[in-house]
Formats: C-alpha cells, structure tokens, sequence
C-alpha cells in the first residue's frame, strides 16, 4: 500500500446514517412512582418517609450513630479473629467509614422527607404525566375526526 492509498478514505466502510429513534431519558414519573411504591431501596424509603423538623435534624445523627457502632462491631470481630474477619467482609482490615461525607448524605437526604416534600413531589410529577398522556391521546383522537 502507497503512502497515498493510506490516506484516502475506504468507502466500504461507510455506513448509512441511523435513523435516530425517540429515547427515553427516564423510565417517567410514573414508572418510577410505582417502582418506589413496591421495590423501595433503604435510601428511597428515608427519602420519602414524612417526618417533621424536629425528626429530620435527629436521623441523621442516628444514622452516624448506628454507622459508629457498626465499625465499632467490625473492629472487635478484627481483633478477635482476623481470618473469620476475612471470611465475613472479604477485606483484610478494617476501613474506617467517612463520617463527614456520610452526614453530609444523610442530612440532605432526610431533609427532602421534612413535611413529605419529596414524596409529594414525586406524585405532584406522576399525575402530571398521567394528565398530560391523557392529553395526547385525546388530541391525537381529535385530529384524527378533522381528517375524514
């Protein structure tokens, strides 16, 4: 092959533009409303558990809490017996968990539960993609009768 071949382009390899398709960004709203309603993740349920003031400056503390005494625990099986340590977290030693970062998470993510806003969001963001599938269907049926 020339020094010339090499830069010219191979037309056997060019493919015919893709006609795009319409994707989805989201599963919706409303899909995942239902997903939240029966396959909630621990985090999902914090999110969207209605809880006051009070209770959502109080959880995240607690959250640290039990995540202290599951460390604390971690650390004593280590120390007691290092092989069947091994065997339960398949790590060699222990790793001590970012607290900060950790509270951070929690406060924001109990701080979206405060009075039930994220929950009411999410069902505020369902109904109106329900209304508006609702709509198109209806306008779709509607140009449909103009067209005969």
């Amino acid at each position: 092959m020339s020094d010339k071949d090499r830069y010219k382009r191979d037309k056997t390899k060019e493919k015919e533009p893709k006609e795009s398709e319409e994707v989805k960004v989201s599963a919706g709203a409303v899909d995942k409303v239902i997903d939240l309603a029966f396959n909630p993740t621990r985090d999902k349920i914090r999110e969207v558990t209605v809880i006051d003031r009070i209770q959502g400056r109080l959880f995240p503390q607690l959250d640290m809490i039990n995540l202290g005494r599951a460390y604390v625990l971690e650390i004593a099986l280590y120390r007691q017996d290092k092989e069947r340590y091994a065997r339960e977290f398949e790590k060699d030693r222990p790793t001590p968990p970012n607290l900060l970062e950790e509270f951070i998470f929690r406060t924001a993510q109990w701080s979206k539960s405060i009075a039930g806003k994220n929950l009411e969001r999410a069902i505020d963001i369902a109904l109106a993609e329900t209304e508006a599938k609702a709509g198109e269907e209806e306008f779709g049926k509607a140009d449909d009768y103009y067209r005969e």
